[in-house]
């Protein structure tokens, strides 16, 4: 009940104008609270036990008074048309869970709900450009304090960011709960900084040393690759590279060993078992050593992958919308390689963390997954046309969620494409929109 006269205001303050603080408790219900308030204070006993049950309601509820309200809700681009196709595919996928595999109906509203999060772009396009800058710069304020308090959970041992699970401990204890909007805000701060001098300094180093801090060995090596990636474009060639080379080996070299010896370990020894295509041998009598966890997800998406191709619905469409706790669930699925349930003890059948690939196969089927893919890289390259500025941190922050999810599940997270649909009016988009005018008035000529 603490939360919801918090939405009711947020879509009051929507329709009355002050679209900057609706649109920032938007994103608070979105991203967990922020990560800063226990999940458990949002359960209101009437349906509503998570912040994005929140971030639904507020969703479709501002979604329907927009496109009641304004004539020019949905523009005619290339965003609206990626929305439209994905989407469309949703809405089929929904129409064939519920007639094809009789799914119930509650069940496949909880599962699809999340998928529904692009609708956000038509909600956050009303603002100006000035108020999304403004919007921007109080979400970086916010990332950096996260930040700080998972820098002190690193250090300290003690949890202060929701969702905590914590692994080895030593000098820097390994917290999995890293600030989900700290993967765009870092390429944000480094390439795209709003303040000048020492703040500037301040402000691109908090991020930057929190992103290594998971002792994540593919989160540590992808956001150096794209650190590279960025530098070259922003600079503009190898041999300006070359000259700061030596100033970037100072800044990362110690953090990058030791998450080498934290994490490193491990490596050669997955790599050579999956290039041995051991995770293949998908069975009773199959163990993975608790250490081995590239294999475990190779094994988790191939055994997952076989059984969706094993029919033509499945390959289009996946398995369905169902939930990971219904009935349903536990009589169509008996999936060996997964994570164990602290709930019930069994193996979790669909959804995991730890590599968004079972997810999307599950979900969309092998024709749902490559139209997604399609989408996800159709959004990242309209940011090709400004790439020296506000698209920089955009492409990186795409070319990050790619390369880590096949160890983590954020690609597969709608939530996490709420930046490139923020950013998306902050484009030099004008010629599209003269092209659209001048298109209608041949239209009134006719």
């Amino acid at each position: 009940m603490l939360f919801i006269p918090l939405l009711i205001l947020s879509i009051i303050l929507y329709i009355v104008g002050n679209r900057i603080s609706s649109v920032l408790i938007f994103f608070f219900f979105l991203f967990d609270g922020f990560q800063i308030v226990p999940e458990v204070l949002f359960n209101t006993h009437f349906g509503i036990s998570k912040s994005i049950d929140f971030a639904f309601i507020y969703l479709i509820s501002i979604f329907m008074y927009g496109f009641v309200k304004y004539e020019d809700y949905i523009p005619v681009n290339r965003i609206t048309k990626l929305i439209m196709i994905y989407l469309s595919f949703i809405i089929v996928s929904i129409g064939i869970s519920l007639l094809y595999y009789h799914i119930d109906l509650f069940e496949i509203i909880r599962t699809s709900r999340s998928y529904f999060f692009l609708l956000s772009y038509f909600i956050i396009r009303r603002l100006t450009k000035e108020e999304m800058t403004k919007l921007l710069k109080i979400l970086f304020i916010v990332v950096l304090f996260q930040c700080c308090l998972f820098i002190i959970q690193a250090f300290t041992g003690i949890a202060l960011l929701t969702g905590a699970e914590s692994g080895r401990s030593g000098v820097i204890t390994r917290f999995y709960n890293v600030p989900l909007m700290l993967y765009f805000i870092v390429f944000y701060a480094i390439f795209h900084n709003p303040y000048n001098g020492w703040q500037k300094i301040i402000t691109t180093i908090i991020p930057s040393v929190t992103m290594f801090l998971p002792l994540h060995r593919s989160l540590t090596i992808a956001f150096i690759l794209c650190l590279f990636i960025g530098i070259y474009i922003k600079i503009g060639g190898i041999k300006k590279i070359v000259k700061y080379f030596p100033f970037l080996l100072i800044l990362i070299l110690p953090i990058l060993l030791i998450v080498t010896k934290a994490t490193g370990e491990r490596t050669l020894t997955d790599i050579e078992s999956v290039l041995n295509g051991e995770f293949i041998e998908v069975g009773d009598d199959f163990e993975l050593n608790q250490e081995s966890t590239f294999m475990f997800r190779m094994a988790h998406f191939f055994e997952r992958f076989i059984d969706v191709t094993e029919s033509n619905v499945g390959i289009i469409f996946g398995t369905g919308f169902m939930t990971e706790d219904s009935e349903y669930t536990y009589r169509h699925f008996n999936y060996q390689i997964g994570l164990t349930s602290d709930d019930t003890g069994d193996t979790v059948q669909l959804d995991t963390s730890d590599i968004c690939w079972s997810n999307f196969i599950v979900r969309y089927g092998v024709i749902g997954t490559l139209l997604y893919i399609y989408i996800f890289f159709s959004i990242t390259y309209i940011y090709n046309k400004d790439v020296k500025v506000i698209g920089l941190p955009i492409i990186l922050y795409m070319i990050l969620l790619f390369i880590v999810s096949f160890t983590s599940d954020l690609m597969y997270q709608n939530r996490m494409l709420i930046f490139p649909l923020l950013l998306y009016n902050l484009l030099p988009i004008e010629y599209e929109i003269v092209e659209i005018k001048y298109s209608k008035q041949i239209a009134q000529i006719k």
